[in-house]
């Protein structure tokens, strides 16, 4: 095989690649594509994928149709899906293949011969699985575009009720079972397994922190069935979920976003949305992009017959006219190479603390945050720092950002005092009053009571500047705290404390007792108030400055080879003065941005300058 990784990055033959590429079905067959195969108009169809200046085609390899008898895996089936890999070969496309193909558009496509049997825990279906695995496997072993096969588009899907039992142990297990079947037939074959917002964000056991096994780690961002309140489509919260998303996969491996689309949009929301989530995934470091999807189809099979909707979300109407999406995507993969971040590790670290799940679901069981660390992001990103999704913090970490924390472990809490004694700013924001509490030592407070009513605790007030607190919002036990060791920074009307500041070892402990985070999470609620003021204030207290200064907060900084790259994720243009920490506000560039409109800028040194962003770039769109 031609692609392997290195240093966290996609090589094919050893020269940096980024996959470009869409999910493919054929107009009139849909998922009908290997039961109904017409190799002619699937040559065809892969041409123009290619001379839309795409790289890379994904396709469903739906199982039931490749094994339509326990005992056999149909020859005739492979002898197409080997054909297609080639015919995407001659049109210069790689090829990620999501085999174990089960649920497709909100149905399952299942096996006439599984009968409701576990995926994960029958021990027929497992051999049965590593032998179409294999058997898929053996069939391109040779072939030299296939980029990945995928294990299994969103499994948990599959059945969501077994899935949400499955122990991490059991999830990790299986993903060894199958890459190792695959590995005995083709050894260099890359390994991946998607999965939606939800999982990523910690709703199953199949998030990526649990894919040691695997070489890329796949997510899927969807605005709208994304955990959290993300109020529209051309939302900021929307345009920024899959690059967050792609750099929490990244903590754990190298991430691969293998679907980014809208659904319930107009022509123009969606190649709006696309300009800003494609271009803010690629300079986030992610190995690629594969948009949802290429065409429109025709198809009144299942699962069309039962959401017929599914049938107009592609890039292309049926008769293959482009959308407005289409020519956004195609500026994006022109300008590809010049989006490719160049910052090495941040100096701000967000640390989902996510402690560690009993499994019991009893009354002691902690909420299960799965929104915090993407606000903290957001609070970055709007001011315009570099920052990392971690593990855990790492020496060069100057700023560690523990969002809205329900679980803290033992093995959490060693990590924690290691930063600070490395000489980090650790922000610690409380989730959970007991079980999140990292100990009167490292906080420099203690809780004295909890208090459900929350009476004059509804403002944090630092040095004058004020910041609204909805306990309800928050999903969380309101406390008093008493300062101890600690330094008092804010405080509610009622003159407790809200956050103190405690030296520890060479570092510092910032804490406060309210979910900061997650009490963001309402409709509208993001815009009420400036609330990265409040992050901006611990930032300072790090030592942490932006290397390049933006006027819009909405506006993604991100350094890339030409210059910066510069991300509009409001929706309405702006006009934004951008220019290089420390250099005089006189020589800033002034820069247009179109609706989610990007631009690649080269920033002046000395003199003042005006100018389009179309003049400023290396492309934009």
């Amino acid at each position: 095989m031609t692609f392997r990784l290195h240093e966290g990055r996609l090589l094919r033959d050893d020269r940096p690649f980024t996959a470009l590429g869409v999910t493919y079905f054929p107009v009139r067959a849909g998922c009908r594509l290997w039961a109904d195969w017409d190799p002619g108009i699937v040559a065809a169809d892969l041409r123009r994928i290619a001379e839309a200046g795409l790289n890379t085609v994904r396709v469903f390899v739906f199982w039931r149709d490749f094994h339509p008898d326990p005992r056999r895996v149909d020859g005739q089936a492979l002898t197409r899906l080997r054909l297609l890999v080639e015919l995407a070969e001659a049109a210069g496309l790689s090829c990620v293949l999501s085999v174990l193909t089960l649920f497709m558009n909100g149905q399952l496509l299942d096996l006439p011969w599984r009968r409701g049997r576990s995926l994960w825990r029958d021990q027929e279906m497992l051999a049965a699985q590593e032998t179409f695995v294999r058997a898929v496997a053996a069939t391109i072993a040779d072939c030299s575009n296939v980029l990945a096969l995928d294990l299994g588009d969103e499994i948990s899907n599959v059945d969501p009720a077994e899935a949400a039992t499955l122990t991490p142990a059991e999830v990790g297990h299986w993903y060894g079972r199958l890459v190792g079947a695959i590995r005995q037939v083709a050894s260099e074959v890359l390994v991946c397994q998607a999965n939606n917002a939800l999982t990523v964000l910690g709703g199953s056991a199949f998030g990526p922190a649990i894919g040691r096994a695997l070489d890329l780690l796949a997510v899927h961002g969807f605005p709208l069935w994304s955990p959290g309140h993300i109020e529209s489509t051309l939302s900021p919260k929307a345009t920024q979920l899959p690059a967050f998303l792609a750099r929490l996969a990244g903590a754990h491996g190298v991430a691969l976003v293998d679907e980014l689309g809208t659904y319930g949009a107009s022509d123009e929301v969606a190649a709006a949305y696309l300009r800003a989530a494609v271009a803010s995934v690629l300079v986030s470091g992610a190995a690629g992009v594969i948009v949802w999807c290429w065409q429109d189809s025709t198809s009144t099979a299942e699962p069309y017959d039962r959401r017929p909707a599914e049938r107009l979300v592609g890039l292309h109407r049926a008769d293959g006219t482009p959308k407005p999406a289409m020519t956004a995507y195609r500026q994006l993969a022109d300008a590809a190479p010049a989006l490719v971040r160049t910052a090495g590790p941040a100096g701000i670290a967000v640390w989902p603390v996510a402690g560690q799940s009993t499994g019991g679901g009893s009354y002691l069981d902690p909420h299960r945050d799965a929104v915090s660390p993407f606000f903290a992001y957001l609070l970055l990103k709007r001011l315009h720092v570099e920052v990392d999704v971690v593990v855990t913090p790492a020496a060069g970490h100057q700023l560690v950002v523990c969002p809205s924390v329900d679980q803290v472990t033992l093995a959490d809490l060693a990590h924690l005092r290691a930063a600070l004694h490395r000489g980090a700013t650790v922000y610690y924001s409380l989730g959970d009053h007991l079980h999140g509490f990292p100990g009167a030592d490292l906080a420099g407070a203690e809780i004295v009571d909890y208090d459900l009513t929350g009476r004059n605790r509804q403002e944090i007030v630092w040095d004058g500047e004020v910041w609204p607190v909805d306990w309800t919002v928050a999903r969380a036990v309101p406390t008093t705290l008493r300062a101890t060791s600690g330094r008092v920074l804010a405080a509610y009307p009622d003159g407790t404390p809200a956050v103190v500041v405690n030296a520890v070892g060479a570092g510092r402990l910032v804490f406060t007792n309210v979910p900061f985070e997650r009490q963001l999470d309402a409709a509208g609620r993001f815009a009420l108030a400036p609330w990265e003021r409040f992050y901006r204030r611990i930032a300072e207290l790090a030592g942490v400055r932006p290397a390049v200064r933006c006027s819009d907060p909405e506006v993604e900084v991100v350094p890339v080879d030409g210059g910066v790259a510069l991300i509009n994720h409001r929706d309405r243009a702006v006009t934004v003065r951008v220019g290089r920490d420390g250099d005089d506000p006189g020589a800033d560039l002034v820069v247009d941005l179109t609706e989610k409109g990007w631009t690649v800028a080269r920033l002046p040194m000395t003199s003042n300058t005006t100018t389009s962003n179309t003049s400023t770039a290396v492309r934009s769109a």
